[in-house]
């Protein structure tokens, strides 16, 4: 329905429009800083029966490129963090939804990446705290994926397999 349609992308993008907004102002008074958009694999390649969150994320995409660009001069970066799947309240109520043990499917979720688990909010916040340090003070306009090899796999494009193969 459209209401769930304006719910995700209000939540997944227009979010940032918004934080934008109002800390960019004050990122200028201070001569610059960093913003961080939380977008998702998902925004890169998607998956059947989620069009409202693929575009949302799809859309922080965009609009990381485009601030990179408008507020680059400003000394203000930009960047976007692409997670995979990440244990959070999200995956463990699709999980839920699986009927059976949370912990199980989590495990088999985690199993399908190269990495052989999930990812970490602490996974997610490491990243994080390198791309808003002096040490990544090159990059700006990009994105960064943190999926424990998901989609150098090319699963949701019809399965994996070896080069070899």
């Amino acid at each position: 329905p459209e209401e769930t349609w304006d719910r995700i992308v209000g939540v997944n993008l227009k979010s940032h429009f918004l934080m934008a907004k109002f800390a960019i102002p004050e990122m200028r008074k201070r001569g610059g800083g960093v913003v961080i958009n939380n977008a998702s694999v998902q925004g890169l390649q998607s998956q059947r029966l989620v069009p409202a969150y693929a575009a949302s994320k799809g859309g922080v995409l965009s609009l990381t490129r485009q601030m990179a660009l408008d507020y680059a001069a400003e000394n203000i970066r930009v960047l976007a963090i692409c997670p995979g799947t990440i244990d959070t309240d999200m995956v463990r109520t699709v999980a839920s939804l699986e009927g059976g043990d949370i912990e199980e499917t989590l495990d088999r979720y985690g199993a399908s990446h190269p990495i052989g688990r999930i990812g970490t909010g602490q996974d997610i916040s490491n990243l994080v705290m390198f791309l808003a340090s002096d040490a990544a003070s090159f990059m700006t306009g990009s994105h960064v994926i943190v999926d424990g090899g998901y989609m150098a796999l090319g699963a949701w494009a019809g399965g994996a397999g070896s080069f070899q193969d």
